[in-house]
Formats: structure tokens, C-alpha cells, sequence
């Protein structure tokens, strides 16, 4: 039968929201012919004719937008995906591979972070098949060995995608799974800009008291990169995952060499432990990241730093960006122009005269590196003043002398790690990777989702902010422009104090009985921890660490520290000043989904 003329409007809504199943009996049994119609037809009478609640919810959206006069789009999105399918043999799956294949399904299904690979759907057919968010631009190892003419990662960026994936892997040992296979074959390009973790199949739950998983067989692993518990026990952690971020670090600034090459796999234990062997700093590695590493590969997984810690660390060995004044011909010398980009890898000055100092860097219109002498180039975030003095001003890294050598392990001591700076660099990404709430990923997907989860955006915004230098230099003043448009104000600090090490919130540790709040009342464990809870369930996405901080700032007022978190996020997601995140907030209620949701409308 064909449909009325002038019910052909239904018709055509239906189809579009794939609900064209539904056009006889609402036309028929619900007496539906204008639009005005359904505002006397209830969700009971929907039901009625079978129509679930998400096709309600898509069907009103649908008649709302046909309302006012815009087309309704297919609800069909074109994304383009990947595809990896489970390898069969004649008889079946090979092997352990189904089993893996699922477990690999079931861990990226629960995954929702800006720079971790998102799992779209599966197939279910024959082979099995996972739809996978697809990174056009390949893995990072292959843009590390492209040949020429293909230019080199400039340093900054590297360091950029260093930060991104200690912010993705600190998500992952938030919600207690090691990767085990970290490296950067398995970080995939999205964007120019952008890397996302990728290749779960290794990936298992950490168990037991000691948070740690042991293999429980003889399975292949990456040899190169894995820790020394990891190689003799099979035992993996997020100490663990740590080693290998060292490793991936060495990859990135050696241009995607091979980790330990020629040294065969059942030797590498041997020149780890009793050699006390680490692998030699890359050329573009300065001497702050590469001491970085070297806590990375501390010997006892107690002394290397957490992956929270490492997004701190990494902002203080954050190298310098200068611009070239003068040209440099010198022999021996990077080659440069007035106006180039340069990246301050590391300076070192041989006497006291300015004159003398030499700084080594790269030039980011040609990529090179090399020494240049410091009056030739003009730190951006001095002001534009002249740069006449050096950076990363350290002393060498331990075990940096030689490969191999065992001076710098004789004497063993625990580094202290450092709290995570606040401020943020100058064209660096505002998205704090680590305490980023769900509620802020969902408005950010590609559309509608029924379960409201995340998506994976790229970079939204640069940092405007100018971070302080290092200790006992005076603070930087805020950048300049020569350009015609008017440069913005650095952004305020958040108020709250600085994060205590772990070890001193002993909140629910037996032996403590109270804990203390920042106003210096005493309240008993049970209440503490109660408000904890209750700040944990207000703001998705905040770890335990964070609601204590924010307790403590507000002397224990859990409306008031529920507050501060939303404000931290939305003014972390934005370029809106703290301020106008408060009243933003406000206007919505404190909903921070539609506050969100109304910042990046008007971004």
C-alpha cells in the first residue's frame, strides 16, 4: 500500500532514524498524520507498538529538529575504522589466540581516554573481528624510521607525545591493568599531534596485595624492553610499565632504533643486573629527560616513579623555545637564521663570560642540532629579553658516563619525586590527560551514544599559561608577541596547596586513627573516607588522590571541594579564565556535561 501524500513527511523522518519499521502502526494505531500530533502521544503508547525507549529518545530528537525546520541527519555515521580479525586455521581458531582475542575485546570495551585506541564494535561472524577507531598516519615507530626526504619529529613534539602517553598510561594503572608490551610500535598517530596506546593483547588485571600479575607459562614477550623482574619472574606492574616507558623514551629520541641491538634475548637479564648495563643517551636526548629515564630503570620497581609523578617531571625537563636574532655561520655550529624556531635541547657554559656560553639545540626549520653560541638566540618566554644564560643547568645523570658502568649503582638512594607542576608550556595541550571526567569526554564524541561514553578527541587547546623557571632563577615574565593580535594574560594557578607524597595520607591504613584536614580538626577515619566517596561518586573520572586534596583544601566541605573539582576541569578543558568556569557552572546548576557542553559550542 502506498503511504498518503500527507503522511509522506512521517515517512520520510522514520527513515532517516532507521525507525521506518514503525510508520503503519503510528499512523494507524496512534492516529499520527502532523507532527503536532505526537504532543498528545505518550511513551506508554510508543511502547505499546514496540518501540523502545532509545528509539523514543531518537525519534523525539528527530521531531524536534524537524520542527524547526533543519534536516535531520542519518543516524548511519561514516566513521572510517580499522579492522583486526581473529586468525583462523582449518580447524578453528590456533591455539590461545580466541581466547586472547576476546580478552583484548573485553579490556578496550571499558576504555574511554583521549590518547587510548577506542574499540568501536564487534563483528560477529566468521573470523571474529574487532572495529577499531582507526589512526590514519600509522604507528609512531614508522614515522620515527621514515627515510628522507621525510623530516625528523622535532623535539618539542616528542616530548608532547611523551607527556600524552604517561597521561594514558596513568589512566590504565588507575583502573589496575598493565600493558606489558609498551612501545612505540604499539603508540599509533591520529594526528599530526595526537598519539593513542594501542595493541591490548598483553594486557592483564593487576591482582593480589603486591598489584602485580605473573605469568603463569612460558609466553613470548618483548624481551628489549621489559624490567628485570619482568624477565626473571615474569612477574608485571605498573613499576613495570614504567620500564618500559624509559625504553619508548629511548626509542623516541634515537630516531626508532632497536633497544639492546645484537645482544641476544637471554643475555639482556645478564648486562641489566650484573653489569648494570642501561641503554646510552640518544643525541637528542638532553640530559634532564635522559636522567628521567634513568629513574625509570631503577633496579627495584619501589624506586621508580609512578606515572602520575612522570607527568610532573616530564614539565620540568620541558626544553626551552628560543628564536634565532642573528645569523650563525660559524664552523662547527648549527646553522641559523634570524627568525628560526629553536628548541634549547640543553646549554653548558665553559666560563664565566656570556660570551663564551654555548647552547645545544635544534633548529626547527631544518631539524638539525648541533651548538650554537646562547647570544645568537632569544628565549620566547624571557619577554624577548637576550638569552645569557643556560638551561637545564644539572649536574650529568647518573650512569651517563659510561655504558655499562657500575659507579653510579654502588651507592644506592632513593630519588624524591617531584609533585606535578600545575602550569603549563606554552603551545602545550591543556587536557589533563589523568583526572579528565567522562562527563567532559562525552560531549566530545562523533555523535549520539546510548551509553554516554567518551570519545577520542584531538588536541582542543594550547596552553596559555607561562610556567616558572627552575628553583632559584626568578619567575619568567609573560611572553610578548610582535604580532598585531593582542597577546592573553597568563591563567591563574589553582589555589589548591601542593599534593603531598602518598606515603603521608595514611587515611585507612591500620595503626591510623584520624586523619587530618587542612582547618586542623581531626575527623575518624570512616567519616573521612565517607567523603571522600561521596566526592568520588559527584565527579566522575577524579582519582582518590585528587578528592582528598580537594577535602582538605575546603577543611573537609564536601560541596565545596565537589565544586572546586568541576571548576578545575571545565577550566582545564577551556581558555575561559577560572572565574567565568565558576559562573558558567552556575548558570547550569553545577552540570558540568552541559557546562562543557556550552564552553566548546562557543569555543
Amino acid at each position: 500500500m502506498l503511504p498518503e501524500a500527507s503522511s509522506l513527511w512521517l515517512l520520510r523522518l522514520l527513515r532517516d532514524i532507521q525507525l521506518a519499521q514503525f510508520y503503519r502502526p503510528i499512523l494507524e494505531e496512534l492516529n499520527v498524520t502532523r507532527p503536532e500530533h505526537f504532543d498528545f502521544v505518550k511513551p506508554e503508547d510508543l511502547d505499546g507498538i514496540g518501540m523502545g525507549r532509545p528509539a523514543q529518545r531518537r525519534l523525539a530528537e528527530a521531531l524536534k529538529k524537524y520542527r524547526l525546520g533543519v534536516k535531520s541527519k542519518n543516524w548511519v555515521y561514516k566513521v572510517p575504522v580499522a579492522v583486526k580479525s581473529l586468525r583462523v586455521g582449518p580447524e578453528g581458531p590456533v591455539g590461545t589466540e580466541l581466547g586472547d582475542f576476546l580478552r583484548e575485546v573485553s579490556v578496550m570495551m571499558k576504555l574511554e581516554h583521549p590518547h587510548v585506541l577506542r574499540l568501536h564494535g564487534l563483528v560477529l561472524g566468521q573470523p571474529l573481528q574487532m572495529v577499531m577507531e582507526l589512526a590514519p598516519l600509522g604507528s609512531l615507530h614508522a614515522r620515527l624510521t621514515d627515510p628522507a626526504p621525510t623530516p625528523p619529529l622535532p623535539v618539542a613534539l616528542l616530548c608532547l607525545f611523551l607527556r600524552q602517553l604517561a597521561g594514558a598510561m596513568a589512566y590504565l594503572g588507575a583502573r589496575g591493568l598493565v600493558h606489558r608490551d609498551l612501545a612505540t610500535r604499539n603508540l599509533l598517530l591520529a594526528s599530526p599531534r595526537t598519539i593513542k596506546v594501542a595493541d591490548f593483547g598483553l594486557v592483564r588485571p593487576l591482582g593480589g596485595a603486591r598489584g602485580r600479575y605473573v605469568m603463569g607459562g612460558p609466553r613470548p614477550i618483548p624481551y628489549a624492553w621489559c624490567a628485570p623482574e619482568s624477565l626473571r619472574q615474569g612477574a608485571f606492574s605498573s613499576a613495570s610499565d614504567v620500564w618500559m616507558f624509559g625504553v619508548t623514551l629511548w626509542e623516541m629520541f634515537s630516531g626508532g632504533e632497536e633497544p639492546w641491538a645484537g645482544v641476544p634475548p637471554y643475555l639482556i637479564l645478564q648486562r641489566l643486573e650484573k653489569d648494570r648495563a642501561r641503554l646510552p643517551r640518544p643525541p637528542l636526548c638532553s640530559r634532564a629527560l635522559y636522567s628521567l629515564a634513568l629513574r625509570c630503570w631503577a633496579p627495584h620497581p619501589a624506586d621508580r616513579p609512578s606515572f602520575s609523578c612522570l607527568e610532573g617531571l616530564l614539565q620540568e625537563a620541558w626544553p626551552s623555545e628560543g628564536r634565532c636574532v642573528r645569523n650563525v655561520t660559524e664552523p662547527g655550529a648549527l646553522r641559523m637564521e634570524p627568525g628560526d624556531p629553536i628548541t634549547i635541547i640543553e646549554g653548558s657554559s665553559s666560563s664565566h663570560s656570556p660570551d663564551s656560553t654555548t647552547w645545544r639545540g635544534q633548529n626547527g626549520r631544518t631539524f638539525k642540532v648541533g651548538s650554537f653560541p646562547a647570544l645568537a638566540v632569544t628565549l620566547i618566554d624571557l619577554g624577548g629579553s637576550p638569552a645569557t644564560r643556560p638551561v637545564h643547568k644539572s649536574s650529568p645523570a647518573r650512569g651517563e658516563q659510561r655504558w655499562g658502568s657500575t659507579d653510579g649503582d654502588k651507592e644506592k638512594a632513593k630519588p624524591q619525586d617531584l609533585p606535578p607542576a600545575w602550569g603549563q608550556r606554552r603551545k602545550a595541550p591543556l587536557q589533563r590527560m589523568k583526572g579528565i571526567s567522562k562527563s567532559l569526554e562525552s560531549v566530545l564524541s562523533l555523535g549520539p551514544r546510548p551509553t554516554g561514553g567518551g570519545s577520542s578527541p584531538p588536541e582542543l587547546r594550547h596552553a596559555r599559561a607561562v610556567p616558572q623557571g627552575p628553583p632559584g632563577l626568578p619567575p619568567r615574565p609573560p611572553f610578548t608577541s610582535n604580532s598585531s593580535q593582542p597577546s592573553q594574560p597568563p591563567r591563574e594557578r589553582p589555589p589548591w596547596p601542593k599534593r603531598e607524597p602518598p606515603h603521608n595520607h595514611r587515611i585507612g591504613v591500620p595503626g591510623a586513627s584520624k586523619a587530618t584536614v587542612s582547618s586542623g580538626g581531626l575527623l575518624p577515619d570512616p567519616e573521612w573516607q565517607r567523603k571522600i566517596t561521596e566526592v568520588e561518586l559527584s565527579v566522575h573520572g577524579v582519582t582518590h588522590q585528587e578528592c582528598q586534596t580537594a577535602l582538605r583544601a575546603t577543611g573537609g566541605d564536601v560541596v565545596s571541594a565537589i565544586r572546586n573539582l568541576k571548576v578545575d576541569q571545565l577550566f582545564h578543558l577551556s581558555n575561559r579564565s577560572r572565574a567565568d568556569c565558576w559562573r558558567i557552572l552556575e548558570h547550569h546548576q553545577w552540570d558540568l556535561s552541559a557546562a562543557s557542553r556550552y564552553v566548546l559550542a562557543r569555543s
